[in-house]
């Protein structure tokens, strides 16, 4: 795994979009209501208060399309 390949993907839970914790790398990815944020930048939008949503948020693969959430 590529570090440089990671993103957190930030996917709202109120907007009824079909994503939740069960959901692909694929899905969340193919998703339009997702934005992705390299890990340093998610850290600090979730510092800075930046997030007025509820949401999911998923270490995604962009190569590989892997959701890798529970994956250790």
């Amino acid at each position: 795994m590529n570090a440089n390949n990671l993103r957190i993907a930030v996917v709202p839970t109120e907007t009824y979009n079909g994503i939740d914790q069960n959901s692909t790398g694929e899905e969340i990815l193919n998703c339009d209501e997702t934005i992705l944020y390299k890990i340093h930048n998610y850290c600090q939008a979730q510092n800075d208060e930046d997030f007025d949503l509820l949401h999911w948020t998923f270490l995604i693969d962009i190569m590989t399309k892997e959701n890798l959430n529970g994956n250790y």
